[in-house]
């Protein structure tokens, strides 16, 4: 005499286990989307304190006014020559402050570059020229030049008047880090135009 086991399931239980995780699954990866896609632009001011005491020193705080693109995203389109992320429905513009007046603006904006995303802080003054940028966060390879004096220092005193381009009136901050380096500059542009914009 053979002793065997016969397991049987019922088919639609085990169809109903299945269905159940195939949905998780798909829960799970509409959520990473969006949330991949919710940060393809949007940039959280990471360090504002010790942004405001490099670039405006004496300064005693600052204040959020958010701005929506609204009737001018055809002109800011326009003016920067690419089309505005799907998530840039607001931006944050952050006036620095001293004796209740402002003394420049701060802006932050994300890009993508090469091994991921570049966080760029732009420091501007009242008239509308660069004072200057700092890298807040990046995985580029060539991240000791994108971040140095040599590379980020040629923004300094530009307007969203010049070109702002790799090539023209930016040099690139190393070999192979064309792409970041355009990146950079393109973010600088953008928000030099979004503030004059609105």
């Amino acid at each position: 005499m053979t002793n065997a086991f016969i397991v049987t399931r019922r088919p639609a239980a085990v169809l109903g286990r299945y269905r159940r995780s195939l949905t998780a699954v798909f829960i799970l990866w509409c959520l990473g989307q969006a949330l991949s896609s919710a940060q393809a632009s949007l940039c959280v001011w990471r360090k504002p304190d010790e942004d405001i005491r490099q670039f405006f020193p004496g300064a005693e705080t600052y204040r959020t006014d958010i701005k929506e693109p609204g009737a001018k995203r055809e002109a800011i389109e326009k003016r920067i020559g690419a089309k505005l992320d799907s998530d840039e429905s607001e931006f944050k513009i952050y006036r620095i402050l001293k004796g209740g007046k402002s003394i420049g603006t701060i802006m932050t904006h994300l890009g993508k570059g090469q091994f991921g995303a570049i966080e760029v802080v732009v420091a501007i003054e009242n008239y509308g020229k660069v004072k200057g940028v700092r890298i807040q966060r990046d995985r580029e390879k060539a991240r000791a030049a994108l971040r140095g004096a040599a590379f980020l220092g040629q923004f300094a005193g530009k307007t969203s008047k010049d070109p702002l381009t790799v090539g023209k009136d930016i040099r690139t901050a190393a070999e192979g880090a064309e792409q970041s380096s355009q990146i950079i500059a393109f973010s600088v542009k953008k928000l030099l135009v979004l503030l004059e914009e609105l």
